[in-house]
C-alpha cells in the first residue's frame, strides 16, 4: 500500500518471511522508499513496529531509543482506545 508520511510517499507492506521486526528503506528517491513491517502473532506488537517504522520515515533524525519508546506508548494508549485493524469486518485482536 502506497502512504505518505512525513511529506514522503512510501510503499508499506506486511511481510511473513522477514526475520526482523520491521525496517525501512530512503535511498532518496520516491520509487525506492520502502517500510516492511513482520506479520507478527500479537497483533499489538505489530500494532506497535508499524507506528514505529512511521514514526523513523516521520523523523528520522530520532535516535533508536526515542523512536521505540514513542511508538510504544502510542501504540499503547490506541490499542485501550480500542484502536484495531479491521479483517473481514472484525478487529483483529
Amino acid at each position: 500500500m502506497r502512504v505518505r508520511l512525513g511529506g514522503k510517499y512510501w510503499t508499506l507492506r506486511f511481510a511473513s518471511n522477514m526475520r526482523d521486526f520491521g525496517d525501512m528503506i530512503d535511498p532518496g528517491k520516491a520509487a525506492g522508499r520502502l517500510i516492511r513491517v513482520a506479520t507478527w502473532p500479537c497483533e499489538k506488537d505489530r500494532f506497535d513496529t508499524t507506528i514505529h517504522e512511521a514514526i523513523h520515515a516521520i523523523r528520522p533524525e530520532l535516535d533508536e531509543e526515542a523512536v521505540a519508546s514513542t511508538a510504544t506508548d502510542i501504540a499503547h494508549l490506541l490499542w485501550r482506545l480500542g484502536y484495531r485493524r479491521i479483517v473481514g469486518g472484525k478487529p483483529v485482536e
